[in-house]
């Protein structure tokens, strides 16, 4: 567990509740982010794989026994309640939305929501900018209000230190769990981040993998 924790901190996946609150709108990306590789497992071996990305180039990416790997499947929107630790992909809706609400934060429309399993609660608390389009963010943190489908992502003490989601009808709903390299295999569609070594070599931090079925829509 601690080599797991070291790896997502290390990744800055995770942004911690030191981030820029989601009101300010100030967001920058993390210095240390690692490159994110969106693509398919076309080969594998014990301590690396080969990734051909979705505009068609092949990556080698070396990995080690404390690569860490989560894993993603289908989830229900019925079984987020109060408390429950989220995590999502989402885009920020004009000022004036459609739904008007008292809140101090802006509406957020998400691609995504991911129940995150009890075991990794807390270590994802934050709010930052996100490279599946310009725009987007990513938001970790527990569901301190609901209204409807819109989700208050609560990851600090104060009113501004949250970000609201609303979970679209047909939007993906995923639990998240920490796995093991068992379901990295061939044809598999992952999402990776990787950082080069002093050779250029890319190194492996952490792999997302569906079961399933389930493509990694992050």
């Amino acid at each position: 567990m601690k080599s797991f924790i070291y790896h997502l901190v290390a990744a800055s996946f995770i942004v911690w509740a030191s981030s820029a609150p989601a009101y300010a709108q100030k967001i920058s990306p993390s210095e240390n982010e690692p490159d994110h590789i969106r693509g398919q497992i076309t080969d594998l071996t014990a301590s690396s794989m080969v990734i051909t990305t979705k505009d068609g180039r092949t990556i080698d990416l070396v990995h080690d026994e404390n690569l860490t790997v989560i894993a993603l499947e289908k989830g229900s929107f019925t079984k987020v309640d109060f408390g429950t630790y989220v995590g999502s992909v989402a885009i920020k809706l004009p000022e004036f939305s459609p739904i008007v609400r008292d809140s101090m934060s802006y509406l957020h429309k998400g691609f995504e929501l991911r129940i995150v399993d009890e075991q990794l609660r807390g270590i994802a608390a934050g709010h930052k900018k996100w490279d599946l389009t310009p725009a987007t963010v990513m938001a970790h943190g527990w569901v301190d209000d609901i209204e409807g489908r819109v989700l208050s992502i609560k990851y600090g003490p104060t009113e501004e230190e949250e970000t609201d989601v609303e979970v679209p009808r047909g939007a993906p709903v995923l639990k998240m769990a920490l796995a093991d390299k068992s379901l990295l295999k061939p044809n598999a569609p992952i999402f990776a981040g990787a950082r080069k070594d002093a050779d250029g070599k890319y190194k492996a931090v952490f792999v997302f993998i569906g079961r399933d079925g389930v493509v990694p829509p992050l």
